[in-house]
């Protein structure tokens, strides 16, 4: 059986602990305690106590005063219990995996469990009563099924599912890009409702989905973890787990779904909870994805907006660099993730005002993005992307198509693949070869449906409609017809409904086709 070492305060743990070795002993379970101590005789009390530790599970029987030992060195409890939460933050500390640490506390009945320490509260915590031995049995069955080292989960078992929690540790072995990574979120997001374990490994499984680019994914796996923090008395120490899910799930599909002004507000709701907490380092990612949001509004806007929009995310990248600086330092990759940032609101800047000192400055910033990014990391692939775009400004076609060519041939992020053919379009448009722009935008637009972004995919479908309606669509698109729409409204996806209404209205009509009445089209696919 599992070989097991109670760690307990002697002062006010003693029955408790007793009542244990003698429930687990019964259980057939290897059990050390100090109790055993007279009859053993080590050499070296405290070379006993470090092989226990080491090489057992250690159950933590918790009362006040081995609390008050573990979260103080200057507790006047005994030296044993002392020198024990020493070694049970070693443990802690140089344990890798988020599972299986070997470290199970054990509490009373009724016991607040928010007030164990951080260090405790992320851990599997049993219920153990000394007087009757009820949940003797549940302690035991977890401890044979885990192989003795469960205690690194992070729920309780009245409130995770094995399934869940088995589901999760196979997910910690796979690269997130990896196809196998994908099917377990996918299963994960289907029995996952309600458990707070996958709320609380929320980016790991978020991870996954965003490597793969699978936005509607992220979506219901955000959602649900959601909806099970507010229905779940968090433990001290998780109050930032939310602004973590806002920020990194819901602020991130919200952008890739344009729904630009939620996006805004789930980043700063995100980013005002982690300074609440003091999670400086989720604030400083809250700020940044703010400073995004503003930056893709800026380029939807009008003039008046697009530079009140520039102005608030030039605010927000600010803050974003001093936080990371302070954090991170300024050689960090986070660093380079702002500079990134600082690029393309110099390159916005430039589009507005046409000043091309912004355009030297923006090629600056990307030029230091790329010394501190990591080379072959998402990041990067962005500020490949980026350059791209900062050459057409530039008119250096040739030069932008080699940066997203390099891009696409990787396929090494699904996303970036879709815009790298969107942009190196836009690219071929400048060099004037039309017919490779077409194609790269077909290509683009295929990608985008696939991983569920209609904005971008309805973008480049009008992009088509503009250079070869023909390639998308039996609708004889004239010069007036784009125009029409253009002004009728600013969104392509209504455009693409309208015009896909008009052409299956015009196979259902017999005799000559009737002229569009695009405002008429418009109303209707909006609404509808």
């Amino acid at each position: 059986m599992n070989g097991l070492f109670i760690s307990y305060s002697n002062s006010d743990g003693g029955p408790a602990a007793s009542a244990l070795v003698a429930a687990l002993r019964l259980q057939g379970f290897d059990v050390w305690w100090d109790g055993d101590l007279p009859s053993v005789r080590p050499l070296s009390i405290p070379s006993w106590m470090e092989e226990g530790f080491r090489d057992r599970t250690v159950l933590v029987v918790v009362s006040p005063d081995y609390l008050k030992a573990l979260e103080s060195n200057d507790s006047i409890e005994r030296k044993g219990v002392r020198y024990e939460a020493r070694l049970l933050r070693h443990k802690l500390y140089h344990h890798s995996e988020a599972y299986r640490c070997g470290v199970v506390p054990v509490v009373p009945p009724r016991f607040d469990r928010n007030l164990l320490p951080a260090v405790l509260q992320s851990l599997v915590i049993h219920t153990f009563d000394p007087d009757t031995g009820a949940g003797a049995e549940v302690l035991a069955k977890a401890l044979t099924s885990a192989g003795g080292a469960e205690g690194g989960v992070t729920m309780n078992m009245e409130s995770s599912s094995p399934k869940v929690r088995e589901m999760l540790r196979d997910l910690e072995t796979l690269e997130p890009a990896e196809p196998a990574a994908r099917v377990l979120v996918r299963r994960l997001a289907e029995i996952g409702e309600g458990d707070i374990e996958l709320a609380r490994s929320f980016d790991s499984v978020v991870g996954a989905a965003k490597a793969h680019g699978d936005v509607d994914l992220v979506r219901r796996t955000t959602e649900m973890c959601l909806r099970t923090l507010s229905a779940t008395e968090r433990l001290r120490g998780e109050g930032a787990l939310e602004a973590k899910i806002l920020i990194e799930g819901q602020a991130w599909y919200l952008l890739r779904e344009h729904r630009l002004v939620r996006a805004a507000a789930a980043a700063e709701d995100g980013t005002k909870i982690a300074e609440k907490y003091r999670d400086l380092y989720t604030a400083a990612r809250g700020t940044l994805c703010h400073a995004t949001v503003f930056l893709r509004m800026a380029a939807e806007g009008v003039a008046f907006d697009r530079d009140f929009y520039l102005r608030k995310s030039e605010l927000l990248l600010v803050q974003a660099i001093e936080r990371f600086c302070a954090i991170s330092g300024r050689a960090s990759e986070e660093a380079g993730m702002c500079a990134t940032l600082s690029a393309e609101w110099s390159l916005a800047r430039f589009q507005l005002a046409g000043d091309r000192a912004n355009l030297v400055v923006a090629m600056k910033k990307a030029k230091t993005a790329e010394v501190l990014l990591t080379p072959g990391g998402e990041w990067y692939s962005w500020l490949m992307v980026l350059r791209a775009r900062l050459c057409h400004a530039a008119r250096k076609y040739n030069d932008g198509k080699e940066f997203v060519t390099g891009v696409i041939e990787a396929d090494a992020y699904p996303e970036v693949v879709a815009r790298s053919h969107q942009v190196r379009a836009e690219l071929s448009l400048g060099s004037r070869d039309k017919a490779s722009a077409v194609r790269d935008l077909l290509v683009a637009e295929e990608r985008f449906r696939v991983l569920g972004y209609d904005y971008a995919a309805a973008t480049c479908w009008w992009s088509i409609a503009r250079l070869d309606p023909a390639r998308i669509t039996d609708v004889r698109l004239t010069t007036a017809d784009i125009d029409d729409l253009e002004d009728l409204t600013p969104d392509p996806r209504t455009r693409r409904r309208a015009v896909l209404e008009y052409e299956r209205a015009s196979a259902r009509r017999f005799g000559r086709r009737c002229p569009p009445d695009w405002r008429f089209l418009v109303e209707r696919v909006r609404y509808a």
